[in-house]
């Protein structure tokens, strides 16, 4: 019987691992760059997939913030959640602006409610590790190339926006979903790359105002 179980789980472990692998190299990156650039903390960090890692014009468009940028495309909130000690802790933000869930729910065929329990592991984290350092999760966005996954996006940021609204945490919502969608509500290919699925430049313009009307909100 425990060989039985064992083969089958082990796959599971093995998918598990290389999964993590995928990202062993950008993350040694970033590790290789703070250590060398001795990067400061209490800065603004942009975390998550590749809606912040294509975030070329982060610091232009947010000019006045010190900001790091440290999204990795591809992962996932779990990930987000995986090298949080390696990532996010040494830099000790004063903010977080996270985004995750995108991929989750499409590459990873997670639920809606995985997403926010890896989500709940997130902030957990924050909580107990940096419990000065606030936390902006942004909503998914739509995408044509995602457009038959826009009911569980919604479902996402739904329960996102919930848990900040009765969350006691220093955590909040930031949505910027409708602004990506043309007045009959789909996604508007007007803010979409080529493939589709990413920001173009016009698409990050939206994304850089809503960022900065955030912070400015908060007093930043």
């Amino acid at each position: 019987m425990r060989r039985i179980i064992f083969a089958l789980f082990c796959p599971l472990l093995f998918c598990n691992s290389l999964f993590a692998q995928n990202f062993e190299s950008e993350i040694r990156t970033f590790e290789r760059q703070d250590s060398i650039e001795k990067t400061a903390k209490g800065q603004i960090l942009l975390y998550g997939s590749s809606t912040m890692r294509l975030w070329k014009t982060c610091k232009k468009d947010l000019e006045g913030y010190k900001i790091a940028n440290r999204g990795f495309g591809g992962s996932q909130m779990s990930d987000a959640v995986h090298y949080f000690n390696r990532v996010v802790l040494p830099l000790a933000p004063s903010w977080i602006l996270l985004y995750e869930g995108d991929n989750d729910i499409s590459n990873g065929k997670k639920s809606p409610e995985q997403v926010l329990k890896d989500f709940e592991t997130f902030m957990q984290l924050v909580e107990q590790k940096l419990p000065n350092t606030k936390v902006a999760v942004f909503s998914l966005r739509p995408s044509i190339a995602r457009q038959h996954l826009m009911p569980q996006q919604r479902q996402v940021n739904k329960m996102l926006k919930k848990y900040c609204r009765k969350s006691r945490k220093r955590v909040y919502f930031v949505d910027v979903y409708d602004l990506l969608l043309t007045p009959d509500g789909k996604p508007n290919p007007d803010y979409l790359d080529p493939d589709k699925l990413h920001l173009n430049a016009k698409g990050y313009e939206v994304w850089a105002k809503v960022t900065r009307d955030f912070l400015k909100k908060q007093g930043l």
